[in-house]
């Protein structure tokens, strides 16, 4: 019996990101898992909330529809390739809140598992900005395998500490 039939691999294209793909096609090719390749766009703040109340922004508008489509480009680009003739995937560019939107496409999807990168911030940055990841774990419908990020130099220090 498969553990996972749908599994949701959030993506901001970053290091942590990439690392934790590596997790989520694993785990969705050892249960023949659908695979959702998903990317969220935080929205296009615009220069007054005034104007957008009063006049559709037109130029927003497009300039969303692009980065829409040039997101779901990188997708393919950056993760079809290394899943290696897997072809139970979809990629889904989504706009919106980032947690939020996360959370309410693994409800509207019964999401089974939900993966992604985690940058562990410390300190203040983490006071004042939180986590994506952290926010989705708190909220979501289903289990969410966070995967921790070390960069070479982290991982460097940590070897060098352990002595």
């Amino acid at each position: 019996m498969e553990l996972f039939s749908k599994i949701a691999f959030c993506t901001d294209f970053s290091e942590g990101a990439d690392r934790a793909f590596d997790v989520a096609q694993s785990l969705a090719k050892s249960n023949g898992a659908r695979l959702f390749l998903v990317h969220v766009i935080p929205p296009i703040v615009s220069p007054s909330p005034a104007f957008e109340e009063f006049v559709p922004n037109y130029a927003t508008l497009q300039l969303t529809e692009e980065v829409m489509a040039a997101s779901e480009n990188k997708i393919v680009e950056t993760y079809a390739d290394r899943l290696e003739g897997y072809t139970n995937y979809e990629p889904k560019v989504i706009n919106g809140h980032p947690p939020s939107r996360i959370v309410e496409f693994a409800e509207k999807q019964n999401i089974d598992l939900i993966v992604m990168g985690s940058h562990g911030l410390t300190g203040l940055a983490h006071v004042f900005f939180g986590s994506t990841a952290e926010k989705v774990v708190r909220k979501s419908p289903c289990s969410v395998l966070c995967v921790r990020f070390r960069s070479r130099e982290e991982s460097s220090r940590e070897k060098t500490t352990d002595v």
